[in-house]
């Protein structure tokens, strides 16, 4: 068999990672979980030239350990919501990661774009999000002055999902026998996923871990508005947003509100079909680099290509 190593999965966002992180990886017997806190203690809060790969390693106890570590956090590719900082939180993390577990394998999980994208809009408004769907995806189109610009005002960003962009970063950082990319698509078919998981990062899963996915209920068309409606009346808890009061308590009873809103009727929340086209035109070309540099059949899958 081959030799077990680190792990380290690195996202992206909306690909079942909380599952991953709550009853996947750490049901591994060869392996020691990494809790995310510690995880984001180590690699994403120290400032920009402030990073120690030493003080890394001691922050997750690397050394002296009988078990080889496993690592989860999508917010190791960026984070959605503002496009993981003008794209340049992802390629420091592949330079952070390598220079504290050089030995890792990384995984990588990516899923088709609209689906993505819906999923994205659905968590910012659950999060507290008052933009409309077309400001969100546009946000530097329709805000003012040093809003407009990327790198002083994060902002959704549509370059982040272009995922073969720094796919290519960690294969050659890594080299490509240790990347690992995985279509969330793929967990239509669990057991025959995790075979494939087994067999190349040579472990094993304890029995039943795939029925252990709980189904995850969102919001309906117009309950998301409605939601929208209630994020006004607080300024949390995601930065780019409207609001009116920011009343003592607000973020608590807005959850309240949240979660009696998810049982309003309507059929789930759909991109229009014109946003659907422009996201199909923009990721298209990405989809086809992927595709011929990993071998990954995106088209049968559903990705624009």
């Amino acid at each position: 068999m081959t030799q077990v190593r680190p792990i380290v999965h690195v996202g992206y966002h909306k690909t079942a990672t909380t599952w991953f992180q709550k009853s996947v990886w750490p049901s591994l017997a060869s392996h020691a979980w990494i809790p995310r806190k510690v995880t984001q203690e180590a690699l994403l809060d120290p400032p920009g030239m402030h990073f120690d790969p030493g003080e890394a390693r001691r922050v997750l106890g690397l050394d002296g350990r009988s078990k080889p570590v496993v690592l989860s956090e999508e917010n190791l590719s960026g984070y959605i919501h503002n496009g993981g900082l003008h794209g340049l939180i992802g390629p420091e993390m592949v330079r952070r990661i390598h220079a504290v577990l050089p030995e890792a394998r990384i995984v990588i999980f990516i899923r088709n774009q609209p689906d993505a994208i819906r999923a994205s809009y659905s968590q910012y408004v659950a999060g507290g999000g008052t933009y409309g769907l077309d400001k969100y995806l546009h946000t530097y189109d329709r805000v003012y002055g040093a809003l407009r610009a990327p790198f002083k005002a994060p902002a959704f960003e549509w370059e982040h999902f272009e995922f073969d962009r720094l796919i290519t970063l960690y294969e050659q950082t890594f080299g490509r026998e240790n990347l690992f990319v995985y279509p969330y698509e793929g967990l239509k078919q669990p057991d025959v996923l995790f075979e494939r998981l087994e067999a190349d990062l040579a472990i094993k899963f304890p029995e039943g871990v795939t029925s252990k996915r709980g189904a995850n209920v969102s919001h309906s068309e117009p309950g998301m508005n409605a939601l929208r409606f209630a994020n006004r009346f607080t300024r949390q808890s995601v930065a780019n947003k409207d609001w009116t009061l920011d009343p003592p308590g607000g973020h608590a009873m807005r959850n309240v509100v949240r979660f009696i809103l998810k049982a309003v009727p309507g059929g789930p929340f759909r991109l229009p079909k014109s946003v659907v086209a422009e996201i199909e035109r923009y990721y298209a070309p990405s989809n086809r680099r992927l595709a011929e540099l990993r071998d990954l059949p995106l088209a049968e899958l559903g990705y624009p290509i």
